[in-house]
């Protein structure tokens, strides 16, 4: 609670003081030891995370190189009891005779090189993390120098000010009293911490350099160590038993002509291929439906569901649509005449009727027939013409129906985005 008061007090000097209002203390001599000190903290923290990195790194790479040779093992050890693998694939007959060795090899590397790591931790890590820790506790004594130099500015400031003043009331003098002892505490408490921070601070970067030069080069040789072990031991597994003379380059080259298309073989199995949702599947079983030799009317194949016509090998040509119904046959059947009369009347009173009846009125003018209401579709899938006459769409597409059949699988005309042709009727939906 005290230091939160502290703060609060603190406060109005801090702010007045970046904004050049009040006077702030500066120190050159102690600025630059408080640049070096920020310097060793950032690369004491480097230091334990490239040393925390390189242990990482090799752990995972025994790990990673011991599983691998784990199931490479577990991948020819079935088949070794029940097949003559080396037989039948000779140019892989050190790779199979080996395998077993390569995973106690790995075993027997990740063995000699725990010691070291282990050494790493408690030589190289530990010390360093110990170093962090001493170097935060003087970083907060640098922090508690710089509240005292706040206090000794705020003080500073508040006493000049009050001393400037002309006419001093009887409660200006008790204040100026006041602020006098605590501008002299104020002061010794600065000149204490400032001079210690001065005096000390170099000792400790003479320490410190001591201190690390020898973590630095024991963790260089350790990581040497750690290599002519790692090194030593895979050149006695490959001795006698791997050609090692060549480049790497050679060896990617050898690696990818014994390959062969292996890659390719695997890669066009369809165990080895993403299994993918039912609409998915549809989706994509129609739009290879819309490719030359498919169906909607253009497959030459019998086979296909969704064949719309009889159509053959020797020609692959889709029929144009047919034209969309004209006014001319609607007038010409509402100006037909009526049906004759049935047959069902007698003779006799159809020839008196026709005696007697006056001639019929003329026939009233047609009226135009009412347009039916325009009907409209929405694309549930993009669709891109294959053929002159068809029409290409988007999802979510409100095509407007020119002529459609009752059959879905079947191809209807539309208009869209003011082109009009034919499409699938099963891309698309009602309203």
């Amino acid at each position: 609670m005290k230091g939160f008061t502290k703060a609060i007090m603190r406060t109005p000097h801090m702010v007045t003081s970046k904004v050049g209002m009040s006077k702030k203390s500066s120190d050159p001599e102690f600025d630059e030891l408080n640049r070096k000190m920020t310097t060793l903290e950032s690369s004491i923290e480097k230091f334990v995370k490239d040393t925390k990195a390189f242990t990482e790194g090799v752990t995972g790479l025994l790990t990673g190189a011991e599983n691998w040779a784990q199931h490479f093992e577990s991948i020819f050890s079935p088949l070794a009891s029940e097949y003559d693998l080396i037989g039948k694939h000779p140019e892989a007959a050190d790779a199979i005779r080996n395998v077993g060795g390569f995973q106690a090899c790995n075993s027997e590397l990740r063995s000699a090189l725990a010691p070291e790591l282990e050494l790493i931790e408690s030589r190289i890590t530990a010390p360093a993390k110990e170093l962090q820790g001493l170097m935060k506790t003087i970083r907060k004594n640098i922090t508690k120098r710089d509240h005292k130099l706040v206090d000794f500015d705020r003080h500073n400031n508040s006493l000049n000010k009050l001393r400037e003043k002309k006419e001093k009331s009887l409660n200006d003098e008790k204040n100026l009293f006041k602020l006098e002892q605590d501008f002299e505490q104020a002061s010794t408490d600065y000149e204490f911490w400032n001079t210690a921070m001065k005096t000390e601070l170099p000792q400790f970067f003479v320490l410190c350099t001591r201190f690390i030069d020898p973590l630095f080069h024991s963790f260089f040789y350790m990581q040497l160590n750690i290599f002519y072990i790692t090194l030593e031991k895979v050149q006695a597994f490959a001795s006698g038993k791997f050609d090692l003379s060549g480049a790497a380059a050679d060896i990617v080259t050898a690696y990818e002509e014994r390959l062969g298309d292996a890659r390719d073989t695997i890669d066009n199995l369809n165990i080895n291929k993403r299994m993918v949702s039912s609409a998915r599947l549809v989706q994509t079983a129609r739009q290879n439906s819309l490719q030359p030799g498919s169906s909607l009317g253009r497959a030459p194949s019998s086979a296909s569901t969704l064949n719309r016509g009889p159509s053959t090998a020797s020609s692959f040509k889709k029929a144009p649509p047919p034209p969309p119904p004209s006014s001319s046959h609607a007038a010409a059947a509402a100006a037909a005449p009526p049906p004759p009369y049935s047959a069902g009347a007698s003779p006799t009173a159809t020839s008196a009727a026709v005696g007697a009846k006056r001639p019929p009125p003329p026939i009233p003018a047609s009226k135009p027939k009412p347009k039916p209401a325009v009907q409209y579709v929405v694309a549930l899938y993009d669709f891109a013409a294959q053929a002159d006459g068809d029409l290409s769409f988007s999802v979510g597409d409100r095509i407007e129906i020119v002529k459609r059949t009752p059959n879905q699988e079947d191809w209807w005309t539309g208009r869209v985005n003011g082109q009009e042709g034919v499409f699938p009727g099963n891309y698309v939906q009602d309203e």
